[in-house]
């Protein structure tokens, strides 16, 4: 059985097996002999001396020639070994004529049961029959009886059934043992191989781990030189703006006077000729310059993520509107047909008003500059249930397709044109794709040369909240169940913001998209608001928030809510939340028309005008100016003008001489202009004089320094600790601390 599951399966656990099995029969086998030859030579030397020498030799020569064949062919050693066997036991009964011998027959199927099998067995058994019979007639053999013979085959058989019942199930139960021996010795080897596969990979994950945390190094390092590029190109573009500014204000405001009013100089008559249009074309030279500076700074702050986008809900067509009224005129003036298709009943869209007017503008100037006949025309359509897209068609040259990916590069443009252009700058489209980008659309340009240049932008259809109010106009029959379900949803819906500035209320309504923002433009309104429609909130400008009626209303506010109060300085031209009493905040280059309207807003009679600026030609500009509009009778009477070069001297100037009005530059050579401010403010007297400022700093940079309580939350309770908890919290992660560098004198 043995062998046979051995030479079926070649399985190493049976071979083993086989093998020791096949070395114990043969080791014992021949051991017995040896002991029993040792025996009968000492004790019986008469009976077996000298001819069992023959026996053994016989059998020492079968044992040496099985071992040797024993691991290399297994079959033929258990054959060498059984017949070997054999002829001993029929040497000895021949030599020593005793038929007992023969019974030693029965122990090779006892042999052959547990080294050959059970089908060796039977084979040794039939070849055991077959000698035994056939002995009687062999000649010269002694005589054995038939009974005999007959009880040597019973004897055979007997030894076969009973060695294979003894071995079978214990060979059986050996075998299965070996197998799953050598198994588990297996798939412990697979275990190890395993073990040293996750070694290996362990290893690798180490390296790995390795080279991540350094390439996490290089990135952070990186990521800090990013950083600090950035930084440097914001303060070099603030530079550049800063530096820029106060040149480009002195070009721009001296030619502006010389084409606009030019009589301020002299009558055109009397100017040397050519000298007009000279002035005229560096007053449009500056002007382009000033675009381009502008939309440089626009890129940077792009580049930055810095650049806000106020939305509004607005029509399309309203902006359509607003774009005819601005080109048709010089369309038509160049020949051109203009075209406004709009498709009926357009839904609201929620931009950026101002700036998606500046892109259709960019667009539609650019067609004007290359399209010589045909039309240009515009139409909006709804694109999907979820997009509007703007179409812009011009029957321009067209762009040919290796231009095609070139046209949104910035400083780039396309065409055969490109040297004889003078008023573009390379910066629109890019400038407008990213505007378009900005509010969530996309912009795709489609042009063949000869067949003109198609412009699709597409835009989001984002509504806003409705609102509360509307909702309330609405209500009809059943209205108070609908006004308590309003109230409840209010609650966490509505925020109510008290501010003079409509465009304030509409940045403010920007920034908290998840609630509705609805605007109190007064104090009373606030009171009606509070009590009509339940809100989550209360935002008041800090100029408003200052008035004590408001702070004694605020103490009495029902339903604890929050009220949050700061000063808001996001728009130059404000000036009920600008601190120290300031008018107006101009950045420059200021056009002469800007600064004669602000002047002209004061709404009273400006006798005596202190200019306050360190730079002689920056206050003489200013006074050409205002002198240009007063001999257009733009102002009644006369103004004095009373300049000064330094903050100290402004300072004696307001405090010992009556000024009705005040020019203030915050960069002076002895004192900032803040300082100036706040000396102005300590003095009663000199409360109410309005202050212009003029600077070539952004607001955002100057104005805000030295500010204090920007911001205030103010509520009828004690915070709760939760609520307090998360408000620290959020505020320090969202409030990063400036600290200012000190600024470099301008050397311009």
């Amino acid at each position: 059985m043995l062998w046979n599951r051995s030479k079926i399966s070649e399985e190493k656990a049976s071979r083993d097996l086989l093998l020791s099995t096949a070395r114990y029969v043969i080791f014992s086998t021949i051991g017995i002999y040896l002991l029993f030859h040792f025996v009968a030579s000492l004790f019986f030397p008469r009976i077996f001396s000298p001819d069992l020498w023959i026996c053994t030799l016989l059998m020492l020569a079968t044992f040496l020639l099985t071992m040797w064949l024993l691991e290399k062919i297994y079959l033929v050693s258990q054959i060498i070994w059984l017949i070997g066997v054999s002829c001993t036991i029929l040497g000895a009964f021949i030599i020593f004529n005793k038929p007992e011998i023969l019974l030693l027959f029965c122990l090779l199927p006892l042999m052959a049961t547990v080294t050959l099998g059970i089908q060796g067995t039977i084979l040794v058994e039939i070849v055991l029959v077959g000698v035994i019979i056939l002995l009687p007639y062999l000649p010269g053999l002694p005589p054995i009886s038939s009974g005999y013979i007959l009880a040597l085959i019973f004897g055979f058989l007997f030894a076969g059934v009973f060695g294979w019942g003894i071995s079978s199930t214990m060979l059986s139960a050996l075998e299965d043992s070996s197998f799953h021996y050598y198994e588990a010795r297996r798939r412990l080897q697979e275990t190890r191989e395993h073990r040293a596969e996750i070694s290996r990979m362990l290893k690798e994950q180490s390296q790995s781990n390795y080279q991540l945390k350094q390439m996490n190094r290089m990135l952070e390092q990186a990521r800090g030189r990013a950083e600090e590029a950035r930084e440097d190109r914001d303060r070099f573009a603030m530079a550049v703006s800063h530096e820029l500014r106060s040149p480009l204000n002195f070009i721009i405001g001296f030619s502006d006077l010389m084409v606009n009013a030019p009589e301020t100089y002299a009558e055109t008559k009397n100017w040397p000729l050519g000298l007009y249009d000279d002035v005229q074309e560096i007053y449009k030279s500056s002007k382009h310059l000033l675009g381009l500076i502008n939309d440089i700074l626009d890129l940077g702050k792009m580049d930055a993520r810095r650049m806000p986008i106020f939305r509004e809900r607005v029509k399309p067509q309203t902006i359509l509107d607003e774009i005819s009224e601005l080109v048709s005129t010089q369309i038509r003036q160049k020949g051109l047909e203009f075209c406004l298709v709009c498709e009926e009943q357009l839904p609201f869209i929620y931009v950026d008003r101002t700036r998606i007017r500046q892109v259709l503008l960019n667009i539609i100037t650019n067609s004007m500059r290359f399209t010589k006949e045909g039309k240009i025309e515009i139409q909006v359509q709804i694109k999907t249930p979820e997009e509007i897209e703007f179409i812009i068609q011009d029957t321009g040259p067209g762009i040919a397709k290796e231009d095609l990916e070139k046209i949104f590069e910035e400083f780039r443009q396309v065409g055969q044109e490109n040297w004889s252009r003078e008023k573009s700058t390379g910066l629109g489209l890019s400038i407008s794709k990213r505007f378009v980008e900005l509010h969530g659309g996309t912009m795709v340009v489609e042009s063949e040369p000869g067949m003109g240049t198609t412009i699709r932008i597409t835009l989001p259809l984002m509504e806003p909240f409705q609102s509360i109010l509307d909702q309330r106009d609405d209500l009809g029959e059943g209205g108070e169940q609908r006004v308590a379900s309003l109230q409840a949803r209010s609650q966490s819906d509505v925020v109510i913001f008290c501010t003079t500035d409509k465009i304030q209320g509409k940045m403010v309504g920007q920034s908290l998209v998840e609630h509705e923002v609805v605007v109190a433009e007064s104090f009373d309104q606030l009171k009606t608001l509070v009590s009509s429609i339940f809100p989550a909130a209360i935002i008041i400008d800090e100029a408003i928030f200052q008035q004590g009626n408001v702070q004694e209303y605020l103490k009495t506010l029902p339903y604890h809510l929050p009220v949050i109060s700061f000063l808001f300085a996001g728009i130059p031209n404000r000036s009920v939340s600008l601190p120290f009493g300031v008018f107006r905040y101009l950045v420059k280059p200021v056009s002469r028309e800007r600064l004669i309207n602000t002047v002209q807003a004061i709404g009273k009679d400006v006798q005596n005008l202190l200019l306050v600026d360190d730079d002689p030609t920056m206050v003489r500009l200013f006074t050409q100016a205002i002198k240009s509009a007063q001999q257009n009778g733009q102002f009644l009477g006369n103004i004095n003008f009373i300049p000064v070069y330094s903050g100290t001297e402004a300072i004696r100037v307001l405090e010992s001489q009556a000024v009705d009005a005040v020019l203030l530059d915050l960069d002076l050579p002895d004192i900032h202009g803040i300082q100036v401010l706040a000396e102005i403010k300590k003095n009663p007297q000199l409360d109410l004089i309005p202050v212009i400022i003029i600077s070539a700093s952004d607001i955002s940079e100057d104005f805000q320094v030295n500010q204090s309580a920007s911001l205030k939350i103010f509520i009828n309770r004690p915070f709760e600790r939760n609520e307090l908890s998360t408000l620290l919290q959020d505020t320090i992660k969202e409030l990063k601390p400036h600290y200012q560098e000190p600024r470099a004198k301008s050397i311009i």
